[in-house]
C-alpha cells in the first residue's frame, strides 16, 4: 500500500493554535544578553567615534597653523601654496619698530674653553713694540723743551727728573706736580683720586707713569697688589693689568721696590711682554743691581730706560744736594742723566731751589720720553 504522507498544518489562523516560532523583533523591556566579543566590539566602536569627535572639535580652534606659501609669479608680495619639495620659505622682515621694542634675545653661551679659542690671538715668545707712530708711549708722551744753549765751559745735556710714590700723600703730590717741568711722575696705582690726581700733572706739563709695586729683598711693605715672585702667571697678569687700569694718560711703568722681583727672569718677563704688546715703555728703578729689566727688554723689543742716580736714599739736606752735584757729573759724562727721588720735604726744598738753576748751567729737563733709544730690533 503507498505510505501515507501527512501534509504540514497550514499556517497559523486568528485563534488556531500552531508550532512556535522566534520573534523577528523584540519585545519592549527584553533582556539585552552579550558575549564577550561583542562587548568588546562596541567598546571599540566608542573610543573610535570619542576620537572623531575631539578632531572635528580641535579643526574649529579659531588659532589654525599656518600653511607654509612661497612668492608667485601674480606680483608682489604674494603668495600661493607650496608645491610639494619646495624649500622652506625665509621667515617675514619685521618692522623696524617691531625690532626696537622687542627685548634682545641673551646670546647662546659658549663653553669657555671654546670662548677662549675663538677670542685669544696665539701669543708669541717674543711680542715685538710698536715703536712707531702708534705706540702708546709716543701718543702720551710730553713734548720735549728745545734744548737751551749751554753756559760757558758747560757740557750740553739733559736730565730727567722721576719723582715715585705720587698719589697717597695729597699735600706732598701737589707739591711735587708744582715743580718747574717737564718732571716725570710716578704714582701708585693703590692710591685714591688717582684720574683727578694724574689730569692735574698732565696739565702741568709733567709725563705720567705708573709705578708699579713689586716685591723686594727682606721685610719690606710694597703696598696692597704687589707682584711677588711667589705668584702665578695668571694672577701676575690680572694684579697688572689692575694697575694700568687706576689711570690712563701714561707712557709705561717702573718698579716701586721689586729688588726681588726684577731679578726673576721668569716673573719679569710676564710684565715686560704686556708692556710690549700694549705699546708701552719700562723704567728700571735698578733697585739691584741682579735686574732682568735691560736683558728682557732687548728680547721682547720694549723701550727701556735705567735710573743712574737715587736722590733721597739719606733724607738729610746736604746728602740731598750731594746727589743732585752727582745728577750733573752724570750728565756732562754721558750727556743724558735719570734721577728718581720721592715727595719728602727736603727732596721737594732741594728740587725747588736747583731746578731753576739749569739753564744757566748749560743742562735742559726733559721727560723721560725724550731720552728713549730705539729698543734692539726696532726702529
Amino acid at each position: 500500500m503507498p505510505r501515507r504522507v501527512t501534509p504540514p498544518p497550514p499556517l497559523g489562523r486568528p485563534g488556531q493554535k500552531g508550532p512556535k516560532r522566534a520573534p523577528t523583533r523584540r519585545r519592549k523591556g527584553a533582556r539585552i544578553s552579550l558575549t564577550r566579543t561583542q562587548l568588546a566590539g562596541v567598546i571599540g566602536l566608542t573610543a573610535i567615534v570619542a576620537l572623531l569627535g575631539a578632531y572635528v572639535l580641535g579643526n574649529r580652534h579659531p588659532h589654525k597653523p599656518a600653511v607654509a606659501t612661497v612668492p608667485t609669479q601674480s606680483g608682489p608680495g604674494k603668495t600661493g601654496p607650496r608645491p610639494p619639495g619646495a624649500p622652506p620659505a625665509p621667515p617675514p622682515e619685521q618692522h623696524a619698530e617691531q625690532h626696537a621694542e622687542a627685548p634682545a634675545m641673551p646670546a647662546p653661551a659658549v663653553p669657555p674653553k671654546a670662548e677662549a679659542l675663538r677670542t685669544e690671538a696665539p701669543r708669541t715668545e717674543a711680542p715685538k713694540a710698536e715703536p712707531g707712530k702708534g705706540a702708546a708711549w709716543r701718543r702720551n708722551a710730553v713734548p720735549s723743551p728745545q734744548m737751551a744753549a749751554p753756559a760757558p765751559g758747560a757740557a750740553h745735556a739733559r736730565i730727567v727728573l722721576v719723582i715715585d710714590d705720587l698719589g697717597v700723600d695729597r699735600p706732598r703730590s701737589t707739591r711735587a706736580v708744582a715743580l718747574p717741568g717737564p718732571v716725570t711722575t710716578a704714582w701708585l696705582p693703590y692710591a685714591h683720586d688717582l684720574a683727578d690726581q694724574t689730569r692735574a700733572a698732565r696739565a702741568a706739563g709733567h709725563e705720567l707713569i705708573v709705578h708699579v709695586p713689586m716685591e723686594p729683598v727682606g721685610k719690606a711693605d710694597p703696598g696692597p697688589g704687589a707682584l711677588t715672585v711667589n705668584l702665578g702667571d695668571e694672577e701676575i697678569q690680572r694684579r697688572l693689568e689692575t694697575d694700568l687700569a687706576s689711570f690712563d694718560g701714561y707712557v709705561g711703568i717702573n718698579n716701586h721696590m721689586g729688588s726681588r722681583f726684577t731679578a726673576d727672569e721668569g716673573k719679569l718677563s710676564i710684565v715686560l711682554a704686556e708692556l710690549s704688546r700694549r705699546g708701552l715703555m719700562f723704567l728700571d728703578s735698578r733697585t739691584t743691581p741682579d735686574t732682568k729689566g735691560p736683558e728682557l727688554a732687548a728680547r721682547y723689543h720694549l723701550p727701556l730706560v735705567s735710573r743712574d742716580v737715587f736722590l733721597d736714599d739719606d733724607q738729610s739736606p746736604k746728602a740731598v744736594q750731594a746727589m743732585l752735584a752727582k745728577v750733573e757729573e752724570v750728565a756732562r759724562r754721558h750727556g743724558t742723566a735719570v734721577a728718581i727721588g720721592h715727595p719728602h720735604d727736603v727732596t721737594l726744598t732741594a728740587l725747588e731751589h736747583w731746578l731753576p738753576t739749569l739753564a744757566a748751567k748749560g743742562f735742559v729737563l726733559v721727560p723721560l720720553t725724550a731720552v728713549i733709544a730705539p729698543p734692539p730690533g726696532g726702529t
